[in-house]
């Protein structure tokens, strides 16, 4: 009888640590999405050079139209559920004043506003 609750136990803890991967993975593809699509678009520079990595941020920048790439699908590719941390970045020089505005234009708040959105979307569906 004991070793049939650890094994529903063990079971337990596989299922709900595999729901945790995807719910992150899940979570992390959404940000992205939200936030590329969020970034406004003059040139097309600063949409596609959002960058995903899984080591640390990068520290490059890339022009996905050249090749032809989707910038979405290219960042969502990097996402990952299991562990570490995502880094996300925008290499552009001018990415931050896109985020926080200057003086004379206001803030886009790309990434800030998805995150919330997903924390909160995740709040109301988990608790």
């Amino acid at each position: 009888m004991a070793d049939d609750f650890a094994l529903a136990i063990g079971r337990f803890a596989e299922m709900t640590t595999k729901q945790i991967h995807e719910v992150r993975k899940e979570a992390q593809k959404e940000i992205i999405a939200g936030t590329i699509s969020d970034t406004p678009v003059d040139t097309g520079r600063a949409r596609m050079n959002w960058i995903a990595s899984k080591d640390g941020p990068a520290n490059y920048s890339m022009n996905l139209a050249v090749t032809g790439g989707n910038p979405v699908a290219a960042a969502q590719a990097q996402a990952f559920g299991e562990d570490g941390t995502l880094y996300f970045v925008n290499n552009v020089e001018y990415a931050y004043y896109l985020e926080f505005g200057t003086p004379k234009m206001r803030p886009r708040a790309m990434a800030r506003t998805n995150l919330q959105r997903v924390a909160d979307n995740l709040k109301a569906k988990y608790g």
